[in-house]
Order: C-alpha cells, then structure tokens, then sequence
C-alpha cells in the first residue's frame, strides 16, 4: 500500500473504504469481474480532484458544457454513463492529468478511438491492465457522453460518427460491452474519476489443463499468468473462454487455443499433477 500512495500524493484523493463510495465502485467492480470477481482484492480507490489544478477545473467545466449540448441535441438525454478504462498506471496518471492523447485498441478493433467499456464489464478492462512488480494494477472509472450510439463492426476503421445522428459507437446496440469514443471527442466526452488499484488472488491449479482432466479453476490459471502475458493476449484469452461458455467450441479446441495463447511452459509452471 505505501507503493500506491507516493504515486498518489497530488491531484487523487484517496476514498476511504467506510465510504458508501468506495463500498459502490467496489461492489459494481467485482460484479463485472464475473468469474474473476472471487480472485481479485481492491486494494484502494481515489478520484481525481478536479480543483487541483486550473486544467483539470477546465476539462471539467468542458465536459459538463458537451452534456448539456448533448442532452439539447437529443432532445433531454445527453446518455451520460460510467465506462471502465485499462492501461498501465503511468498511462492513467497522464490521462487523469493530461488527458487523453490518442487510442489504443487492445482487442480487435471496433473503429480508431478509445475503447471503454460498459460498467457491467470490468473484467475486459483488467485484461488490458499492466501489473508492477508486486502484482498491483489499476482501472480508471470515467463519465462519458454516449449520446445517440451505432453499432461499429469487429475490424472497421470508421473514425467518427456515420452521420450527424450518431455521437458514439458501441460494438452491440443491444448488449453492449465496449463503448467507442471517437478520438476528436476523446478530452470532451469523457471525464477520468477514478482510480480503483486491484490485486489478482493466485494459488498454484490443482489438475491438469487435459480434456479428460477433472475441473481446472480459470481465475486461478488467469491470475497465475496475467503478469507475464501482455493485455493482447489476455483479451484473446478471455474471448476464448467466453466463446468455450457459450458452448461454440469444444473443451478440446478451447483448451488447444489457451495452449497456443499461453504456451505450454508457462502453462505447466501454473498447473500441478
């Protein structure tokens, strides 16, 4: 914990954990964390402190002018949500102090902007987090104006809305799981609130990762080698499993892919006979 707090000595103010704050943002995190929920340790939750700097009271006072235009335009609702953002600590100290400065797609790409994603899923921003040298890793919780959202193809390089209707992309209208921000409106659509630092549980599997094995425990297996994979491929790993739930694939194939995805000398060091 002391790591934490001398990074967060200026502009982040820590959230003590009695709070109904923190209580809410954690609750809601390990909720999205579905299966890796049980796995995973909040360690600690601080929000951006908007007066602490003449920038950040800008930013803020922006992104408050964008909802109202927002909520002009479509006739009442600006669809102002919490989204979670996934990136390595210093790329989210320099978004909370600067802002953001480009896109970066850890998954397929649904269009050039910046991918969040819904607040029902913030497992799929932890597969994008980057863990130091003692396991810990952060996600930033952000308000973002949704506005009037269409749906962007898997591997479309759209950049901005395909009409005047549209303000945001969303990689499914009816069930959405990533939220696309195109990169023009990236510092006026969305606003950095919080940082939540999480630690993964791990203990060594019990069982082997064969098809004919018994019952392997993935969060622990995702744990295990979630520091040495990066967030590419821990995404992939991810949407192999969900695909493998979704009965698509068999055990088998699924348990081919996680090999072809992790390698099998990693794999072995996390898994017991």
């Amino acid at each position: 914990m002391e790591g934490i707090e001398s990074w967060f000595g200026k502009g982040l103010m820590k959230v003590e954990k009695e709070s109904e704050e923190y209580q809410s943002i954690e609750n809601g995190f390990l909720k999205g964390m579905g299966f890796m929920g049980h796995a995973t340790t909040i360690m600690a939750l601080h929000k951006n402190d908007i007066s602490f700097s003449l920038a950040r009271k800008a930013r803020w006072d922006s992104f408050k002018i964008f909802s109202k235009a927002m909520e002009i335009k479509c006739g009442g609702d600006a669809n102002v949500r919490y989204a979670w953002y996934g990136a390595s600590l210093d790329d989210l100290l320099e978004i909370v102090s600067a802002g953001f400065n480009g896109c970066k797609n850890h998954d397929e790409s649904h269009g050039v902007g910046i991918p969040l994603f819904s607040v029902h899923f913030s497992i799929d921003s932890a597969m994008c987090t980057v863990g130091d040298e003692h396991g810990l890793r952060h996600v930033l919780l952000c308000r973002v104006i949704l506005g009037k959202v269409e749906s962007v193809a898997c591997g479309s390089k759209q950049s901005q809305p395909s009409s005047q209707q549209y303000d945001s992309g969303v990689d499914d209208i009816l069930a959405p799981t990533k939220h696309i921000i195109w990169t023009a409106f990236m510092n006026s659509y969305i606003h950095p609130s919080y940082i939540l630092s999480f630690k993964y549980k791990y203990s060594v599997i019990c069982g082997t990762l064969k098809p004919q094995s018994p019952y392997v425990l993935f969060p622990n297996l995702v744990a295990g080698v979630s520091n040495n994979l990066k967030p590419e491929q821990m995404t992939t790993l991810l949407r192999s499993y969900r695909v493998y739930q979704e009965r698509k694939i068999s055990r088998e194939v699924w348990i081919k892919k996680v090999r072809l995805i992790v390698g099998d000398t990693l794999l072995h060091s996390n898994t017991t006979h």
